[in-house]
């Protein structure tokens, strides 16, 4: 085996040094190259980077790959897009390195292989075809793949590939700052300020009732560092997407430490790359002077995420609005919907937030800004919630009208669902009598403005209700129990991240979904599953909790 491998290689070494003495033909291959290519070398080749610069006229740039794809993606990474790349190695698997990296190139562009045969070109076929078995994410990135090429038929010892679409690059909080001055230099924009990482024990005084589901609540939660940045020079699309050159910028992603980087508005390519939806790439992109802080979404009018993700970029705003008292915010305006809901500017203008000078992006109109100030956020669901989120919610209630009635406000209130398109409880009418009959006050979050829900849920000595966006409003009373019931498919974790934070005694009531979770899996079908709630099995252990 080790002998025929040797000779493999030393048979593809062969094949390439032919193929590279014919510099014309991988000229024309590359042909029209209008900016600099890329190279991959296994060592060092000057004469053809420097054949190749003569014939193209244009910069040749080379990548060690040394069979390392990682080594050909960080190199990517740290470089605008090339005009065409030049596949020149030896070892490794090639067509793989194809398969990752070809979404660097612009629409039209060629990735050339050198000393392949039709082999190659069979592998590279058959990669961009459908598997038996494999997962719906697997199909979708399978199929990216086979939209993004257009192959030729290899001759003259060369592969050739022709790009379709464009493609980013998806960076990470931890590679954004080095790729960011590779390839820009000094001018990429700043570091405004940084929070160490640190550990607590959660402050939340948990009970669980009933089977609960598989991932379990952690006892210790671990705060990562988070960083304040400005970047110069973005392009703000709609649902907080944020573009630089060729890079998409970390702050457009919610679950920043998942592991790929997921949006729904991009479309997945592999874990490195992914293309923006054709009504973002084919909006017109205006220029608007000044700098702006990304108080954005990827649901801009959706009441549970504004409370979790973008209220935890607080802390951010404080600093940066204190740096630069122009500072304006930048957020997005959905077809269709208000562009500030009420309830969203009264949150928003308690905290102080200029809400008569937002700049607005859309599905039609994307904004490039002179600079864009992010901050990493305080809160990801499940991971982690910073203690220090207790401060933005307290700034939040202290920026709202006084409370003009604390002596009639309800000690015990029940938070219930009308909406039946996900985590329904079917047995909805049952649960809300049993609630009244405990003496709570049945609610429904959207019967009421939000300064009266925020007076209603600090005056509360016990908060009961469905898991979900109605109960986030525990975060403005610390000293409240809370009580949850919930589908033990909904496996969201804001609520006792919220407790962990600012010390809640919690109870958790499980009740099965109608469409179980995968063991060890997740489906988008068991999250929003429909449930029933069997109040006689839990009936003494919630009488006990509510009262």
């Amino acid at each position: 085996m080790t002998l025929r491998s040797r000779l493999a290689r030393v048979v593809r070494r062969r094949r390439l040094s032919r193929a590279l003495t014919n510099l014309d033909a991988i000229a024309d291959a590359l042909e029209p190259a209008q900016g600099f290519i890329v190279v991959y070398l296994d060592e060092p080749n000057p004469t053809l980077v420097d054949g190749l610069a003569q014939r193209l006229a244009v910069e040749v740039r080379a990548i060690q790959v040394n069979g390392s794809i990682d080594a050909a993606l960080t190199a990517l990474r740290s470089m605008p897009r090339p005009a065409a790349i030049l596949d020149a190695t030896h070892s490794g698997n090639r067509g793989n390195l194809l398969r990752q990296t070809i979404f660097a190139l612009p629409a039209g562009a060629a990735y050339v292989a050198a000393g392949v045969t039709t082999a190659w070109t069979a592998d590279v076929r058959s990669s961009a075809e459908p598997r038996d078995g494999e997962s719906q994410a697997a199909a979708r990135r399978r199929q990216e793949f086979a939209d993004s090429i257009d192959i030729h038929e290899s001759a003259r010892g060369l592969g050739v590939v022709r790009k379709r679409g464009t493609h980013h690059i998806t960076l990470r909080h931890d590679a954004v700052e080095g790729a960011l001055s590779d390839q820009f230099g000094a001018d990429w924009g700043e570091v405004i300020a940084r929070r160490e990482a640190y550990e607590y024990e959660s402050r939340a005084t948990l009970h669980m009732h009933g089977e609960p589901p598989p991932r379990e609540k952690p006892t210790t939660i671990s705060v990562p560092a988070l960083s304040l940045r400005r970047y110069s020079d973005v392009t703000c699309h709609l649902r907080e997407v944020a573009t630089k050159g060729n890079l998409v910028l970390p702050d457009t992603f919610r679950h920043w430490q998942g592991g790929r980087l997921f949006h729904k508005r991009i479309i997945p390519a592999t874990a490195w790359f992914g293309r923006l939806e054709d009504r973002m790439q084919q909006a017109n992109v205006r220029h608007e002077a000044g700098e702006f802080f990304s108080f954005d979404s990827a649901f801009p009018t959706h009441y549970g995420h504004l409370t979790t993700e973008t209220l935890s970029k607080h802390w951010g705003w404080r600093i940066a609005r204190e740096r630069n008292p122009d500072l304006r915010v930048v957020m997005t305006h959905q077809p269709n919907q208000e562009r500030l809901p009420s309830w969203k500017a009264d949150i928003l203008g308690a905290l102080g937030l200029p809400l008569d000078d937002i700049l607005w992006v859309t599905q039609d109109e994307s904004v490039r800004v002179d600079s864009l100030v992010a901050a990493m956020p305080q809160l990801e669901n499940p991971h982690y919630a910073d203690r220090d989120l207790v401060d933005t919610w307290e700034a939040l209630y202290a920026g709202l009208e006084p409370d003009p009635a604390p002596q009639t406000r309800a000690a015990k209130i029940f938070l219930s669902r009308r909406t039946r398109t996900q985590r329904w409880c079917t047995n909805t009418p049952e649960v809300e009598a049993f609630m009244v009959e405990q003496g709570f006050t049945v609610i429904h979050a959207e019967d009421t403005s939000y300064a009266e829900q925020a007076h209603i849920f600090r005056a509360a000595k016990v908060i009961a209700g469905f898991a979900g966006s109605a109960l986030f409003n525990m975060m403005l009373n610390p000293s409240a129990r809370i009580v949850v019931l919930s589908s033990r498919g909904y496996v969201a974790a804001n609520e006792y991240l919220f407790a962990s934070a600012a010390g809640h005694e919690i109870h958790y009531f499980w009740a099965p979904p109608l469409v179980e979770q995968p063991e060890g899996g997740f489906t988008v079908d068991a999250y929003r599953s429909d449930f029933t709630f069997n109040l006689d099995e839990h009936r003494a252990e919630l009488v006990k909790a509510l009262a």
